[in-house]
């Protein structure tokens, strides 16, 4: 496998969420011009900006937690004496495993109950919407499996491989 191979591996929800990003903003930004300057814009750019907007959110949520980015309760995870912490840093990723797992059931759960919806104005499948969720919270699952192993051999003193 080649080095940019592996980077756009590594990087997959990073570059995925930043794609969707970017069509967001594009999508905003031509329809504001094209109504600034025309008094007319495109029919279709909310819809767009709206569904690459929720696939950047959930993606990006995901990257966000990769890095461990998102808020958390240092304080409680931070007293006591180190092994106190790696047991509680065990639990906390136990949770997260639990949940976010949960979360994947719902949302394909909430995709097989609007399989026939369609979106208004493109009239496309909102499975192609309503899936960011689903890839989102199974990418957070799979980071918190791998937080839990290396928090694990933290926990009994084994290197983590």
């Amino acid at each position: 496998m080649s080095t940019a191979s592996k980077v756009l591996l590594k990087n997959f929800d990073l570059i995925l969420s930043g794609f969707f990003l970017c069509i967001t903003v594009l999508a905003v930004i031509i329809n504001v011009a094209l109504r600034y300057l025309f008094q007319s814009g495109l029919f279709w750019a909310e819809e767009v900006a709206t569904s690459a907007f929720i696939w950047s959110v959930f993606v990006g949520s995901a990257a966000a937690y990769r890095y461990k980015m998102h808020i958390g309760i240092d304080f409680v995870a931070k007293i006591g004496p180190q092994i106190w912490q790696n047991f509680i840093a065990v639990i906390i990723d136990c949770m997260m495993c639990i949940i976010n797992g949960y979360i994947v059931y719902l949302s394909i759960l909430y995709i097989h109950a609007n399989k026939l919806k369609r979106t208004p104005v493109l009239d496309i499948p909102a499975i192609y919407i309503n899936s960011a969720l689903t890839v989102g919270f199974s990418l957070m699952t799979i980071y918190a499996l791998a937080f839990l192993y290396k928090d694990l051999c933290q926990l009994f003193g084994k290197q983590a491989g």
